[in-house]
């Protein structure tokens, strides 16, 4: 009869730890089909358009939406991105940076611990997650990251909500380079990190950023020319 009381009890303390920080958010793609490997979900479309999804919780969840992007220590020079939202309260935001130190070691948790950007509790994320998810995608695994946040203002989630109320993404400046990560977070009025994605759940680019092409380089130039022509002819008459 102790040990049974002891197991209930043992229980609820479980269950009491863990209830504040049991709603998790994942991403999906919204043009192709991107699914959870059990290490990290991999988005092959570069630019990419995703999302994250809420559904499976239990109750609403309401805070400051925030995206964070972790971008490997090797892509960093002159990095700078600008997100679009939808159904978001920030319709772009451009990402800023957390640090000039790069992330390198243990947990993300211990990195962010400035209360003016997420502050996760702890523990939560440590980078070898990250790292062993580039590997299982074949990506280079990089030394450490540098974190970018993306302050999309207030946000509520509704319990078993629909994919059409959910937040989506896009690239309205910059380039996102191969191997950056991005999660989702909502953050109460102290900035502590209430909903979060799972370390499986969050995207990873497996793509190189779109290039222009020598053709349509060769095009874009001709048509330049083939104005410059039209003007000059019209100021000579």
């Amino acid at each position: 009869m102790k040990r049974v009381l002891m197991f209930a009890i043992y229980l609820m303390v479980l269950a009491f730890t863990t209830a504040a920080y049991a709603d998790t958010v994942h991403g999906y793609c919204l043009m192709t089909t991107c699914n959870d490997n059990n290490t990290i979900t991999p988005m092959n479309d570069n630019p990419p358009f995703f999302s994250f999804s809420y559904s499976g919780n239990l109750s609403n969840g309401s805070g400051t939406l925030w995206l964070i992007g972790l971008v490997p220590d090797t892509e960093n020079s002159s990095f700078a991105l600008t997100l679009g939202g939808v159904n978001t309260t920030a319709g772009s935001v451009l990402g800023s940076l957390y640090s000039t130190t790069e992330w390198n070691s243990g947990k993300l948790s211990d990195y962010m611990t400035n209360p003016s950007f997420p502050t996760f509790p702890k523990p939560a994320h440590p980078l070898n997650a990250y790292q062993s998810g580039a590997m299982s995608v074949g990506l280079t695994v990089p030394q450490g990251y540098f974190v970018y946040t993306f302050d999309f203002g207030a946000f509520t989630y509704t319990a078993k909500g629909k994919e059409l109320s959910d937040p989506m993404f896009s690239v309205s400046g910059g380039k996102v380079p191969q191997g950056m990560l991005f999660l989702e977070v909502l953050t109460d009025s102290n900035n502590v990190v209430q909903i979060d994605t799972p370390n499986s759940a969050t995207l990873i680019e497996t793509s190189t950023p779109p290039v222009a092409e020598p053709g349509s380089l060769l095009l874009l130039g001709s048509g330049v020319l083939g104005v410059a022509s039209v003007l000059r002819r019209k100021l000579v008459k």
